[in-house]
């Protein structure tokens, strides 16, 4: 986890990494048994965006700003708003289609994200100072 305190290198990889595969052409994706399970798709994008906010969430907060809450925010927002994008990118520049329901379960995984950050050793720095 130390790396995570000192690098940015785990957020921007992570972003570029959500970028290819909400890309990807997912046309024979319905031979993969495992895709076929109602509701993984959604599972997925929650969890890409959980982990993109938890990844930009701790290497702020691990900078120690004095806004650390808005900056948190901010990240939420920002990573809920890359959601909402990537849908609007595939439905006009991949074979795949937009899904309101996907952008939602992009900012709820932005949320619980950001919880975690709070949670972690990298977001408690006390009672008093979050």
């Amino acid at each position: 986890m130390k790396f995570l305190k000192v690098s940015m290198w785990p957020g921007l990889l992570w972003t570029v990494i959500i970028f290819y595969l909400l890309s990807m052409d997912t046309s024979g994706a319905n031979e993969i048994s495992l895709l076929k399970v109602y509701g993984i798709d959604k599972l997925i994008h929650f969890g890409l965006f959980a982990i993109l906010t938890f990844f930009w969430g701790v290497y702020f907060f691990s900078k120690e700003t004095v806004a650390s809450n808005n900056i948190l925010l901010l990240i939420t927002i920002l990573a809920s708003t890359y959601g909402m994008g990537m849908e609007y990118y595939q439905h006009f520049f991949t074979t795949r289609s937009f899904s309101y329901w996907d952008g939602l379960a992009d900012a709820l995984g932005s949320v619980v994200g950001a919880l975690a950050v709070k949670k972690s050793p990298y977001g408690n720095r006390g009672r008093n100072q979050n």
